[in-house]
């Protein structure tokens, strides 16, 4: 690590110390130049911020504090995520071990008050949180884990509803998270072979709960060498235990050690109660009537297709269905499906904005499929990837929703910043609004610096007119614009249309124009850093490198849904074998290698497993987005829209208008003609 301080920077750039701080603080009003030749010295130097000193200096403090038994194999990959996610926000990480000794614990605080900590995370206090309180300077910055907490704990009741009125026995784990106190009507017995091997010897338990995968394994060894035939195994770890293998003797739930991590960090100044889930991660074998058979399976040409053709010889090798995957670009499967060409197929995945149009059609309803309840119960809110008219008809495949990346050295730039400055009047931020887009867009048009390394500021489509709808849409629903429909006409709100129209038109003159396929191109002008930013469906969002960008909701966040769902065809005479398909599909371990490999999955607590948070960092901020997405697919809970066919006409006019320099109001009025002339295609009336 360099040993350079500000004052060797201000001594061989030759500027005050003064100015040194406020360019790496990025305060002050510093000149371009100076600003440059700041950040190149210490560049140089190898400069790199203390914040530990920084914490002493500054009102808020850089350093938490984290209070738990010991750091060991339980505790060490919470450990571990809590230190990596505070390290991307500049803060510092401190450990104390209280070693589940009440005087340890209370010396653990006395040297918290002496640290300035900007908050303290607590992992199984032996003190209640009323004494803990009482020992800190500021009872504000405690954030606990424990049953008895108001601010964090885990949900446990799946262990619960499985263990209700069943003889079951708890193995301590006072060292870790102690989560055997979270079942005080329960035998608890200490963390002892001796003590384990009594209990399972002498009491006939039905299950005995554990919390280390280690001990887990003794336990299960334990068993089948001795006379106990009746006790099983619930163990709850963090460790994601990936096994296709069927364990009748052992039931493994899993939590989130990086969760918990980003819930703790999330809650820093705040007050609110979270809770953590846990779910159940064993690989199931569902009942079959072992009989060879092939399902065909037709669903658009995409990345979530490839992922899935991989995974297929599971499903095969332990059923023995063969599964033929026919994949089809997205205008042969307009075809087939305007021909109504689907005799053949057993599933199918149709785009979620088909599913309104078609699915009543091709679709049958799930309900009638008990086994299929477990999983249709899980999709509370995936309502309009699923239901028509009340009636399940399909289960979300590969659900996505628009989001923006954005290059996170454009806007850390400090000359940048300072230019954005000059010109707004405020601070450089991605663009929360359209309006703020199109001002961000103009800034980098005008832009003539080093600095500006050549970006464009967004990438849009050239000609395609479904996906010019796409771009256009949400802006319109963003500023307060509706699209209603009344005997054969649709109308859009006139003002609203004509101001969108205008500063869509003014993007695209500044904008990198995309020739291209969408899978492809817009993802690849990111990654080759040509644009600032990029806006698309977090189901092709995956191709995007690991570099430093950014997440953020679009512009307006009034964000288009997209992806699509899975049925089983009405003319399939293989129904027992896609009931078995879509059972294997929806567990946990199938759900967990789809989002390992960047898929999006309706299993979204997977988002938060280190590995793919790490990897696809924006697929656990999409979570939320679904709540405002919006994609027109219907007038009325009867009254369906063929929705591509109205995204393919608006587009079309939008596109026409650009090129051809027409005003806004005469696209709109073209539009409306459009849709009227369409009318008895684009709207079904049952």
């Amino acid at each position: 690590m360099s040993n350079a301080t500000i004052s060797d920077i201000a001594k061989k750039a030759q500027v005050s110390i003064g100015t040194v701080s406020n360019v790496l603080n990025k305060k002050g009003n510093v000149r371009i130049e100076t600003i440059r030749k700041v950040e190149e010295t210490a560049k140089q130097l190898n400069y790199v911020r203390n914040t530990n000193a920084l914490s002493i200096r500054q009102k808020d403090s850089t350093i938490i504090a984290l209070v738990m038994p010991r750091l060991n194999e339980q505790t060490s990959a919470l450990y571990s995520n809590v230190y990596h996610e505070l390290i991307l926000k500049n803060l510092t990480l401190k450990l104390y071990e209280t070693n589940s000794n009440v005087q340890e614990e209370r010396e653990c605080y006395r040297q918290i008050n002496q640290q300035n900590c900007r908050g303290i995370f607590v992992i199984n206090p032996i003190a209640s949180i009323k004494d803990l309180k009482s020992w800190i300077d500021d009872p504000s910055n405690l954030i606990v884990l424990a049953p008895q907490s108001q601010t964090l704990k885990i949900d446990l009741s799946q262990i619960t509803k499985k263990i209700d009125g069943r003889k079951t026995v708890v193995v301590k784990d006072e060292l870790s998270f102690g989560f055997y106190k979270y079942f005080e009507n329960l035998k608890c017995i200490s963390n002892n072979m001796r003590t384990i091997y009594q209990e399972l010897e002498s009491v006939n338990n039905e299950f005995i709960i554990v919390f280390n995968d280690k001990l887990a394994n003794r336990i299960e060894t334990m068993l089948e060498t001795s006379h106990n035939t009746t006790t099983k195994i619930i163990l709850l770890t963090s460790r994601n235990i990936v096994s296709f293998q069927d364990n009748q003797n052992k039931t493994i739930f899993h939590y989130s050690a990086n969760k918990i991590a980003l819930e703790f960090v999330k809650l820093l100044g705040q007050e609110e109660s979270n809770t953590i889930n846990i779910y159940q991660i064993d690989y199931e074998l569902f009942p079959t009537q072992d009989s060879k058979s092939e399902l065909n399976l037709l669903m658009l040409e995409t990345p979530f297709s490839k992922i899935l053709s991989g995974l297929l010889a599971d499903f095969t090798n332990k059923y023995q269905v063969k599964i033929n995957i026919f994949t089809k670009d997205f205008d042969t499967m307009r075809e087939i499906l305007a021909d109504n060409n689907l005799e053949k197929y057993d599933l199918i995945r149709l785009d979620i904005s088909d599913f309104n149009w078609y699915g009543r059609q091709i679709f049958q309803p799930l309900d009638q499929f008990t086994e299929l309840d477990p999983i249709i119960s899980k999709m509370s809110n995936w309502k309009k990837y699923i239901y028509i008219n009340k009636i399940p008809y399909s289960i979300p495949l590969d659900p996505s929703v628009q989001m923006m990346l954005y290059q996170k050295g454009i806007f850390n730039n400090a000359i940048l910043q300072k230019q954005f400055a000059e010109k707004f009047g405020k601070e450089l931020l991605p663009p929360s609004t359209y309006q703020e887009l199109i001002n961000f867009a103009e800034f980098m048009d005008e832009l003539d610096l080093p600095e500006k390394d050549n970006y464009y500021p967004i990438s849009l489509i050239d000609s395609t007119s479904t996906l010019i709808a796409s771009e256009f849409l949400p802006y319109y629903y963003s500023l307060g614009g509706k699209i209603k429909y009344n005997t054969g006409i649709f109308s859009f709100n006139s003002d609203v249309f004509i101001k969108t129209y205008n500063m869509y038109q003014s993007l695209r003159t500044q904008s990198k124009i995309e020739s291209k396929s969408w899978w492809d191109s817009e993802t690849d002008a990111f990654n080759n850093r040509q644009t600032a930013l990029v806006v698309g469906f977090t189901n092709h969002l995956n191709n995007i490198d690991q570099v430093s960008y950014g997440i953020a909701p679009i512009p307006g966040n009034i964000p288009a849904l997209g992806g699509g769902v899975i049925g089983i065809n009405k003319n399939s005479t293989h129904t027992d074998a896609a009931i078995l398909f879509l059972q294997w599909l929806y567990q946990y371990q199938i759900q967990h290698e789809i989002a390992l490999m960047g898929g999006d999955v309706p299993a979204t607590d997977l988002f938060f497993e280190r590995e793919i948070y790490e990897q696809f960092p924006f697929l656990s901020s999409s979570i939320d987005l679904y709540n405002t997405g919006i994609r027109k697919t219907k007038v009325s809970s009867d009254n369906p829209i063929n929705t591509l066919l109205f995204e393919k006409l608006l587009g079309e006019q939008i596109h026409n208008g650009i090129v051809s320099n027409l005003d806004a109001t005469s696209v709109l009025v073209n539009i409306n003609n459009s849709l009227i002339q369409n009318s008895t295609n684009l709207v079904r009336v049952n």
